[in-house]
């Protein structure tokens, strides 16, 4: 089967443990851009508490990226190969062989039009033996998102089956002037997170919002040309 991998964050530009996985795993230069259901909703405490993207069933669509996998996924022992290595780059500090923890877990998407009764069956035994399940993932390990839609070609992604991270949302639903003064309210450099996604075309229908409040409040790191790819492009959709 042709895989794929579900980015909705930092998997796509940080280069701290990730670059080696996006190499030695992954077809970068056939990369895609997607509608997925996507928003800031997790706090994190690596990136200072300020929000991290999440997915979920009855959130707008945003636009995500996919990255098809650099080997073809050969039975359900090479998925949850593929699934391990990917949880490892998203939580470095996972243990060996492992696809969860109490932050989140990695789900699964099969194509509705592959036939794949022995891939779900297998992939849902081994979740439910060795992960806990964090929405939209369910008990069996599978994503309950819609099959994501190529945005420039205006048809379903072209792979087979899709792995992707789900991780923890806030229980209450941050606004995006929360979102916005999280970042502005520390200097550590976590605005980052916000910025990168911007410039690498990861985007949720908030973002003109959070970006709106983040100029109204003028934090110092703003006027620096880290982020002038960024900010351009904000500004020219918040006019």
């Amino acid at each position: 089967m042709r895989g794929g991998i579900l980015i909705i964050g930092s998997l796509l530009w940080d280069n701290r443990q990730r670059d080696a996985w996006r190499r030695s795993r992954l077809h970068v230069d056939g990369k895609v851009h997607v509608k997925a259901p996507i928003r800031y909703g997790r706090r994190s405490k690596s990136w200072g508490k300020t929000f991290t993207m999440t997915l979920g069933t009855d959130d707008a669509l945003g636009k995500a990226v996919l990255i098809p996998c650099a080997s073809p996924i050969g039975g359900v022992t090479c998925l949850v190969a593929e699934a391990e290595v990917l949880w490892k780059a998203e939580h470095s500090a996972a243990a060996p062989n492992s696809i969860s923890a109490s932050c989140g877990c990695v789900g699964v998407l099969f194509d509705p039009d592959t036939p794949r009764a022995n891939w779900s069956e297998g992939w849902a035994s081994y979740f439910r033996s060795n992960a806990r399940p964090v929405p939209p993932v369910d008990d069996t390990g599978m994503l309950r998102i819609a099959w994501p839609v190529a945005i420039a070609e205006g048809r379903p992604a072209d792979v087979d089956v899709v792995l992707a991270t789900a991780t923890k949302a806030e229980a209450n639903r941050p606004t995006a002037t929360e979102i916005a003064d999280a970042w502005v309210d520390q200097n550590n450099g976590h605005e980052r997170y916000f910025f990168e996604n911007v410039r690498h075309g990861i985007r949720t229908p908030d973002d003109v919002l959070i970006w709106k409040r983040i100029e109204e409040r003028t934090p110092r790191w703003l006027r620096g040309e880290m982020y002038a790819e960024a900010i351009a492009l904000l500004r020219t959709e918040a006019a």
